[in-house]
C-alpha cells in the first residue's frame, strides 16, 4: 500500500480538507535532552548578563522548573495560526523544544 493511500482514499470519499497534521521522530527523548541542556545554558547566559547589568554575580542555583514542552509547542502553534499562515509540511523539519525557569542566588559585585 502506498504511503499516501489514506489521503487518496479520504479524498475519493469526499474529504477536501486536512487539519491537524503532525510529524514526529523516534529520537525525541534524546533530542529533548539536548534541548533541555541548551535551555539551561541559555538561562545561565541570561542570568550572567542580568547580574552584570545589576553589578552583582549570580550565585548557586536555588530553583529549577521544567517548562512543559507541550505548552511551548501549543504556544508556537497559536502564534503561527494567529498570523494566518499554514504550517511548513516540508520533509525533514521537526522542531523539538524545551524551556526552563532557573532561580539563582545573588552575591555582591
Amino acid at each position: 500500500m502506498p504511503r499516501n493511500a489514506a489521503l487518496f482514499t479520504s479524498n475519493e470519499a469526499g474529504a477536501n480538507q486536512v487539519d491537524g497534521v503532525e510529524f514526529d521522530v523516534s529520537t525525541k527523548k534524546e533530542l529533548r535532552a539536548r534541548a533541555r541542556t541548551a535551555a539551561v545554558a541559555a538561562a545561565r547566559e541570561k542570568a550572567a548578563l542580568y547580574a552584570e547589568a545589576a553589578d552583582v554575580r549570580p550565585g548557586p542555583v536555588i530553583h529549577i522548573k521544567d517548562v512543559d514542552s507541550d505548552q511551548l509547542r501549543n504556544s508556537y502553534r497559536g502564534h503561527r495560526q494567529a498570523g494566518g499562515a499554514g504550517g511548513d509540511l516540508a520533509p525533514g523539519k521537526i522542531s523539538v523544544a524545551a524551556g526552563v525557569v532557573i532561580g539563582f542566588s545573588i552575591t555582591g559585585g
